[in-house]
């Protein structure tokens, strides 16, 4: 009997699509040449303050500075929380734009723009930095995906109008817990049996591959050896790492998060983004960020600057670009319940790493945090800027899948120069 009096492929497929193991796994890609350069980024999510971390206040009134203390760091006028001592301490190591400005004030809104680069439109939906690195064809043979989030991807920093197989590999879990593993790493049974069903009855078919079924074979194949391959396993397997060094990141969610994001970086992945949430305080700001198991302030204090002088130990840190940044900033007056509430007009973001100078310093916000009163930059600025320091093409054109052409890029955009190394 011809297969296709039964079902079609196409339903197959769609049927196949809604089991549970084959999202997370279906997002292989080439490994990163040794050429290349990696990315990190670190999303606080929920709009951290720009004012009780990297942008300091600590002459203006009461109602503007805060419960949390600002000291000065090892740059001369740059002030950081009295809690990011250690990063403070590295300051001259490092690139920070303190004038990031956007119209967005909205969590997803703002969101969108800075992960992507581009305002949010209602037709389309724009890919987020990750999934623009991401190469567009896979290779034969590679387990390894090209853009890993951890534990998991931001609604915005996703594909977008690209296809599926530039989106996240999403490990999920808690990589602080003892019994961490990732998801869809071991494929079930159910998924062997649906794969080879799915090879049996293209076999049936007896006509040649076209394009899109080769590439899709490519696809389940990847998907297939990632499932089994025990190189796959070993470079999420924190396990592996010393004792010592997992202490030196904190053994909470940021810190394991950080070091597997240095694992995956060092073993070939391009991308990954690590989402620490929380960030949203609207009442008792001073106490949300500095109580807890650990404070807020402290394990981000930790986990940076141990990922910071982790990669320079292990040479990584001209071929890794780190950035910390959040949807928006928090207003500079203190609400009536204590906290500080969206504020989009500023925000500060720290950048490190490969393609980028040291020890420099860009924009100014006035003496209460409202808004730039030098170089202010845009979202979209500071995505061409990630880009440039990676050596991507930023005169880069994608396409919808209706063929129109979208440039990378907001046509708007300009890098700052000033922490470009060339």
């Amino acid at each position: 009997m011809n297969p296709s009096t039964l079902f079609r492929r196409r339903d197959f497929l769609m049927t196949m699509s809604a089991l549970p193991w084959l999202p997370g796994l279906l997002q292989g890609a080439p490994l990163l040449r040794k050429s290349n350069r990696s990315l990190i980024v670190l999303w606080m999510d929920g709009g951290m303050s720009h004012i009780d971390t990297f942008d300091g206040k600590p002459e203006a009134r009461p109602d503007i500075r805060g419960e949390l203390v600002s000291r000065e760091s090892s740059l001369e006028g740059v002030f950081l929380s009295e809690h990011l001592p250690r990063l403070a301490g590295i300051m001259d190591q490092c690139a920070l734009v303190r004038s990031v400005t956007s119209p967005e004030g909205n969590h997803g809104r703002g969101s969108h723009y800075m992960l992507t680069g581009r305002r949010p439109s209602p037709v389309l939906e724009y890919p987020s930095i990750g999934s623009v690195l991401t190469p567009e064809k896979l290779s034969d043979g590679n387990p390894i995906p090209s853009y890993v989030a951890i534990p998991d991807a931001h609604p915005y920093a996703r594909q977008g109008f690209l296809p599926l197989t530039r989106g996240p590999f999403e490990v999920g879990g808690d990589p602080s817990k003892g019994d961490f593993r990732v998801r869809n790493m071991a494929a079930s049974p159910q998924a062997q049996r649906a794969l080879s069903l799915l090879q049996t009855v293209d076999s049936l078919d007896g006509k040649p591959r076209s394009e899109s079924e080769a590439a899709r074979d490519r696809f389940l194949s990847q998907a297939r050896f990632m499932s089994l391959s025990p190189e796959a396993r070993e470079l999420f397997d924190l396990n592996r790492e010393t004792p010592e060094i997992r202490k030196r990141y904190g053994r909470k969610l940021l810190g394991q998060s950080a070091l597997l994001a240095r694992r995956l970086v060092e073993g070939g992945v391009r991308t990954v983004l690590v989402r620490f949430k929380g960030w949203d305080h609207h009442e008792s700001i001073d106490r949300a960020m500095t109580y807890g198991f650990p404070p807020k302030l402290e394990a981000l204090d930790q986990a940076v600057t141990a990922l910071h002088e982790d990669l320079a130990r292990r040479g990584l840190d001209e071929r890794v670009t780190v950035v910390l940044a959040s949807e928006f900033g928090r207003t500079p007056r203190i609400n009536p319940r204590g906290g500080r509430d969206h504020w989009a007009r500023a925000s500060s973001v720290l950048l490190f790493g490969g393609g980028l100078r040291r020890g420099v310093v860009v924009g100014k916000t006035d003496a209460n945090g409202e808004a730039p009163i030098e170089r202010p930059v845009s979202p979209a600025d500071l995505f061409c800027t990630v880009l440039g320091a990676l050596g991507a093409d930023l005169e880069q054109v994608l396409h919808t899948p209706d063929g129109r052409p979208v440039r990378t890029v907001n046509e708007s955009a300009k890098p700052i120069r000033e922490i470009l190394r060339s």
